[in-house]
């Protein structure tokens, strides 16, 4: 798995007036406290009138009342503040619209889940002798979903590139608040793992500020995704009903055209459409078909793959809690009916596994 990301700092000239030097002080001083939070440590608590007329008075240029206009639609405006002032000044310079400061945003709530990867990963590693078994599990489980948080802010980042263009306003905002909204849960998921008896407390304990602290950030973009799509989704229609009046036509947005989601493919409409599906693989208890379990089939399916991958599941009982990675994309299982194929596992807490581990059916992506 390969990571990466910019490591903001806040840089200065040693030629700049004495006035100007004690503003970006007063600022890198926020952002230092900040980058401390990223690390496990929650800033929230610190003064937040001082950011903000530290803020305030940044250079009086043009980005500053953007990003504070941003910022006042977040969860958490103070630390929205303080962590945009992170950025290097070239990169706030930048920032021309509301958009370009959730792009910012992104971008450095990427590093810092980034952070949270490898501290994750340094805990194993310098206590894997004290860990206990569930121990050492919760916290891989903590290192996969903090990958899928990784993958989804990415995906995030490539989609907001394309806003508002190659596809409906609503649907850019459905797909954006999806991923965010997910990389929020994934924050708990990774905590849940830890709350059942004391010494796993302590552990949760050590990840507890950086994931929170992750959480907030999420939960700012998501704020302020829904503050511009919320807007720019009411100008439009706004736009369209006056040209309605006007004698205009109105086109439609939000659906294909025919029935099924915009982001449902033409070619799953087509198979969801079909009397008969004809499955690349099929799995049968009684060793009818090319697998037996389902967990073996799954295993067997293509990596990335960028069609729909369909394993038939034959009529009977399968006892087993089957893990779908998330290389393995396109996979759709297809059934002989609810009360004929049932999958069914008996993982649970009491017995040692993990919540996140604990599911019949893992995640399709």
């Amino acid at each position: 798995m390969s990571h990466s990301g910019n490591n903001y700092s806040i840089p200065f000239s040693k030629k700049r007036k004495q006035l100007f030097l004690t503003l970006f002080s007063a600022v890198l001083l926020v952002g230092l406290v900040d980058g401390v939070a990223a690390a496990g440590v929650n800033n929230e608590n610190h003064s937040s009138s001082s950011s903000s007329n530290n803020l305030a008075t940044e250079i009086f240029e043009p980005h500053h009342a953007i990003i504070n206009s941003a910022c006042s639609a977040a969860r958490h405006p103070e630390l929205c503040l303080t962590t945009l002032a992170t950025a290097p000044i070239h990169a706030k310079r930048q920032i021309k619209s509301q958009k370009n400061v959730i792009e910012l945003a992104l971008n450095i709530t990427h590093t810092t889940v980034e952070h949270n990867y490898f501290a994750v990963k340094k805990v194993l590693e310098k206590r894997a002798k004290l860990l206990t078994e569930r121990e050492k599990t919760a916290l891989h489980d903590c290192l996969e979903t903090i990958d899928y948080t990784l993958d989804e802010l990415h995906t995030a980042m490539e989609d907001l590139k394309l806003y508002p263009t190659q596809k409906s306003l609503k649907q850019h905002a459905n797909d954006l608040k999806t991923l965010i909204s997910s990389a929020i849960t994934n924050q708990d998921t990774c905590l849940d793992g830890f709350s059942h008896d004391q010494a796993d407390k302590k552990v949760r304990k050590v990840l507890e500020k950086g994931e929170v602290h992750v959480e907030k950030l999420c939960s700012n973009v998501l704020a302020m995704i829904k503050n511009m799509t919320d807007t720019d989704i009411a100008n439009e229609e706004l736009r369209m009903q006056l040209s309605s009046n006007a004698g205009g036509s109105r086109k439609l947005m939000s659906s294909a055209g025919d029935g099924w989601p915009e982001w449902l493919s033409a070619g799953d409409r087509k198979l969801l459409q079909a009397s008969t599906v004809t499955p690349d693989v099929v799995v049968a208890a009684d060793g009818s078909g090319n697998y037996r379990t389902v967990s073996a089939a799954v295993a067997a399916a293509p990596t990335k793959s960028s069609r729909r991958y369909v394993i038939r599941i034959k009529a009977g009982v399968y006892r087993e809690n089957v893990d779908v990675p998330k290389g393995k994309t396109n996979i759709m299982f297809m059934g002989d009916g609810r009360a004929n194929t049932i999958i069914t596992g008996s993982r649970n807490v009491v017995d040692g596994s993990t919540t996140f581990h604990s599911a019949t059916v893992g995640e399709l992506l």
